[in-house]
């Protein structure tokens, strides 16, 4: 259906929308980049971009998104990056995240008002919904990154549980393991949060990442030769889709998200066209993304396997000559 939706639209314009839901990918890894390097973290960009790519494609095919993170944090440390600086930056990346999108629809709401009101309607109560959990998962988020015991007090709790449900054997091991990290952790912690010039880089190229985001949309919208609505305006109502969808807990918003871009972008357009939009807006937003994401994912996977291997394979020369 994707590729029916193709036949009739403009192949430039939706080129320009596959590089905009690539580059939502690439500022990420940069919004990590900054985090890293003002932690003191040796890094540069394509590994950065690699641990974003990395995550998006396990994000896409975990409930709630929940995969991406914890694989993020594997390769870093992969890569020689200490997993409490990497777990300050990913939940940090993560605060600014949603304080981006927060921002952005409070100035969607000051400066359109009428035009956000008539068009989210009788979805309003999701859209607050959305916007609730994401103020909560901000407050939430803070604490974990800055409270003195929040990340403690979680990883503890964790371990006690999975010592009482009999995966965790030896808890005071673990324990000790967890004590290091965490001083790590807490280093990072203080650091960011008496950094704050650090945080408004990284808002700064955040809000550039969302925008690329939605824009994909307005690339459709044009590519399948719509008119009537502005840039601004179909950017707004690709952002409602995100604030209300992102809080269900389905792998990529599959489903749920094509059915309400349709009901949404409908009156703009007309279902038909709205139907061939939505293929096209997740073909490049999704899709796209997620087959690069796939690849560059198996490409790092071979790779450390390689590293790996010619370890080994040098331990063994070295015993072997003693």
């Amino acid at each position: 259906e994707i590729l029916d939706a193709l036949k009739g639209a403009s192949i430039v314009f939706m080129l320009w929308a596959a590089a905009a839901g690539l580059m939502y990918v690439v500022m990420e890894g940069v919004s990590i980049q900054i985090i890293l390097v003002s932690l003191g973290c040796r890094t540069n960009i394509f590994k950065c971009v690699k641990y974003s790519f990395i995550g998006f494609f396990f994000n896409a095919i975990t409930p709630s998104a929940t995969g991406g993170q914890p694989m993020q944090v594997l390769y870093m440390n992969n890569d020689g990056i200490n997993m409490g600086a990497s777990s300050v930056t990913l939940l940090f990346w993560t605060v600014i995240y949603k304080i981006a999108l927060i921002i952005t629809e409070g100035l969607v709401f000051i400066f359109m008002n009428s035009f956000a009101r008539q068009y989210i309607g009788k979805y309003m109560w999701l859209f607050v919904i959305g916007i609730i959990v994401n103020v909560v998962s901000i407050f939430l988020y803070s604490i974990v990154v800055f409270s003195k015991n929040g990340a403690r007090n979680i990883a503890f709790f964790a371990t006690w549980l999975l010592h009482k449900l009999h995966i965790v054997k030896r808890k005071e091991k673990i324990e000790k393991k967890l004590d290091k990290l965490l001083a790590s952790y807490n280093d990072g912690a203080k650091y960011m949060l008496s950094h704050m010039k650090t945080a408004v880089i990284v808002l700064f190229t955040t809000i550039i990442q969302r925008v690329s985001y939605f824009a994909v949309t307005w690339f459709v919208y044009k590519a399948l030769g719509c008119s009537g609505y502005t840039c601004l305006q179909v950017i707004v109502l690709q952002s409602f889709v995100s604030v209300c969808i992102d809080i269900l807990p389905f792998p990529g918003g599959v489903g749920v998200n094509e059915g309400f871009f349709v009901k949404l972008f409908a009156p703009v357009m007309g279902k038909s066209t709205a139907v061939s939009a939505m293929l096209l807006s997740r073909g490049a937003s999704f899709y796209v993304i997620l087959i690069v994401s796939a690849v560059i994912t198996v490409a790092a996977q071979i790779h450390q396997i390689h590293m790996e291997s010619r370890k080994v394979k040098l331990r063994n020369h070295k015993d072997r000559r003693e």
